[in-house]
């Protein structure tokens, strides 16, 4: 025994828990997309406008610290302390100095660039500076700001001025440090989460923090490890990752009173702070996707159970049904799938109930025989005999011929096996004298098998081929083995009402299919179909069937095959118009099944007469009885489709045999 699968519910939710997920995940990895473009457009905004803040912050920073130290340097009384050169007194100013403009320190030197005096260091000797670009400039009375470098990591923001009057007496150097406390004043001017790194570079362009907002430890050093002195570098965009943490940096070059690149600086953007939107949307779309999983959860737990009742019912019919109980009762009013699955089951179900009830009639009915045409008489006997088709010989060198079946309208039928496919067959003849006196005859023999062949149906016997032997035209068709519709009424009288109902619904099915090619039967009678002993009827003798279509339109021909006033066809079961012998479509053939339905339930045709010409003139003038005036149990609706397929005019009838199939369905 196999293992039972997923249940329907667990299906039904992982189908929409995967469209849930599938949205989800789209959903985030568009938003992301596009959270990306617009937070690295968002950074580098910020990053452009902060440097040239600070840019601009280090400009002023550097204008109020030359113009405090120009202010300083004019002050007669020093001019008058450089001019004596005396060191104590000078390092006294220096230290006036530093108080006065606010710088970290001040250094003084003479006319010929020897330092003075050194504010934080008051040991400093006396060495030259002259070949400073910055003193230099100053001791030729030019003012200068620039950066530099204080010890050995300890970047400075410089001004240089000149000590003047009549003339230079010396130059003044006003120094602030761009250390950490700078870089965090820097940060909280820019009133924006930005950290900022200020350094400077050795001799081998390596970086060295002098002040950060996040540190100066060796692995902030590290990330600018790459930048050289090259301007280019020191500008350049970068994409950087500190402890963790993701950053874009933006930097600026700071410049020596050579313009030489001293160092510089850099601002640090965490891009997870551009991100916190996003994030934050991100949590949201996360938390809806798992209540709309918890939801698809329990909505596929409802349609589960919504849908599985229905089939569940069905199920539990198929079992009965397969013990051979169908009397299973199926309830549904949904128009959906499963309503229409229900519907087709209820109607398959019926139609079994229907068969197995034509089964165990025909098991009652012992005086049916089995046949597949009339009996064959004791002429038709005789002429098997001279024509040379016997039980027991071989017929065309293929045939084995194995007993007389009966007579038929147009030639005999023998049941025989095929040497070549090993199947039981069945032979059709076609009588030697009825085709000298009709020279049409061949024609529409040919015609049968042209247009039997089109058809393939369970409801309709199955023609194989057509072929000729020792002047005698024969075709090969199925061989069936049941009992002709016409025997059982003969042997029953009237047939139960869904036996009955069996017989019109799978006689409508024949001719639905046989319409559809274009074909018209035009020779429906109880004599032409045979029931299986399962309860499958099938339909014969397409002998004298047409195409409905004109024959130049199908590339049939049929010259001379009805001529002007002939009748083709058994009268009893011929519609109005074909009795007439005028042109006929599949309306002729509901007629057709409107008198075989009559029969079945009444016993007897429509119209019965003693001569084919009073027969003929009932057919064109007479009302059949209402089959309900004979038989009581026939429901009104089945009364009334029988009396419209008997109307008199094609359009008063059911247009279509499907259309014939759906009524029968709805009444039983």
């Amino acid at each position: 025994m196999s293992s039972r699968g997923p249940s329907l519910t667990l299906k039904i939710f992982l189908g929409t828990a995967l469209v849930v997920v599938a949205i989800l995940g789209i959903t985030l990895a568009v938003t992301a997309r596009f959270a990306g473009r617009a937070a690295d457009a968002s950074v580098d905004r910020v990053l452009g406008s902060a440097r040239e803040a600070v840019s601009a912050q280090l400009n002023g920073r550097a204008e109020a610290l030359e113009k405090a130290a120009t202010v300083f340097a004019g002050n007669s009384a020093f001019r008058d302390i450089v001019a004596q050169r005396e060191f104590t007194n000078n390092l006294d100013q220096a230290l006036v100095a530093v108080d006065q403009t606010g710088a970290t320190w001040v250094q003084i030197t003479d006319a010929e660039g020897m330092r003075l005096a050194k504010s934080d260091e008051p040991l400093a000797e006396p060495v030259s500076l002259a070949n400073s670009p910055a003193i230099g400039s100053a001791l030729e009375g030019t003012p200068v700001t620039a950066f530099g470098v204080s010890g050995d990591s300890i970047l400075v923001q410089i001004a240089a001025v000149p000590v003047e009057g009549e003339r230079v007496y010396g130059a003044l150097m006003a120094a602030l440090a761009v250390d950490s406390a700078f870089a965090a004043a820097v940060k909280q001017q820019a009133a924006t989460d930005l950290e900022v790194v200020f350094y400077l570079l050795d001799e081998n362009d390596a970086p060295l923090i002098s002040g950060s907002t996040l540190g100066r430890g060796n692995v902030i050093a590290s990330t600018i490890a790459s930048f050289s002195a090259a301007d280019s570098a020191l500008d350049a965009r970068t994409e950087v990752e500190i402890e963790g943490r993701n950053y874009v940096g933006l930097g600026g070059v700071l410049r020596s009173a050579g313009d030489t690149p001293l160092g510089g600086f850099l601002l640090l953007r965490d891009r997870n702070v551009e991100f916190a939107t996003f994030n934050a949307l991100q949590r949201v779309i996360l938390l809806s996707g798992a209540l709309g999983i918890l939801f698809a959860g329990l909505f596929s737990l409802l349609v589960a159970r919504w849908v599985t009742r229905p089939v569940a019912k069905l199920v539990e019919a198929t079992r009965r049904a397969t013990d051979g109980d169908y009397d299973a009762e199926i309830t549904s009013t949904s128009n959906d799938e499963i309503g229409m699955l229900a519907k087709a089951f209820s109607g398959m179900l019926s139609d079994l109930k229907e068969k197995q009830q034509l089964v165990e009639f025909l098991s009652a009915s012992e005086q049916a025989r089995t046949v597949q045409i009339p009996v064959m008489s004791a002429t038709a006997e005789r002429r098997v005999t001279e024509g040379g088709l016997q039980p027991g010989t071989t017929f065309a060198g293929r045939y084995d011929v194995k007993e007389v079946l009966g007579v038929g309208g147009m030639g005999m039928v023998f049941k025989a096996v095929d040497r070549q496919l090993g199947e039981v067959i069945a032979i059709k003849t076609l009588k030697g004298e009825f085709l000298s006196q009709d020279p049409t005859a061949l024609e529409r023999f040919k015609s049968e098998i042209r247009l039997a062949r089109r058809i393939s149906h369970r409801n309709v016997v199955r023609t194989h081929d057509l072929g000729e032997h020792a002047g005698t035209w024969f075709i090969t068709m199925e061989y069936v083995e049941g009992k002709s519709l016409k025997e059982l009424i003969r042997a029953r009288g009237r047939l139960p009402l869904a036996v009955a109902l069996s017989v019109g619904k799978q006689l409508a099915r024949a001719l639905e299919i046989a319409h559809e090619q274009g074909i018209i039967h035009r020779d429906i009678k109880p004599q032409n179909m045979v029931v299986e002993p399962d309860g499958v009827l099938k339909v014969m003798d397409f002998g004298i069937a047409r195409l409905a279509a004109r024959p130049e339109a199908t590339g049939i021909t049929q010259p001379g095959m009805t001529q002007a006033g002939m009748i083709v066809g058994t009268p009893e079961c011929m519609a109005p118009e074909q009795v007439q012998g005028t042109a006929v479509d599949q309306r002729a053939d509901i007629y057709a099944a409107g008198c075989v339905l009559y029969e079945c339930l009444t016993g007897r045709p429509p119209l019965t007469a003693d001569s084919i010409y009073a027969l003929v003139a009932k057919l064109l003038e007479e009302t059949p009885q209402r089959p309900k005036e004979l038989n009581g149990e026939i429901p009104a609706a089945l009364d009334d489709l029988i009396m419209r397929m008997l109307a008199k005019a094609p359009a008063g009838r059911p247009q279509t045999a499907l259309a014939v199939h759906d009524a029968l369905a709805r009444i039983g």
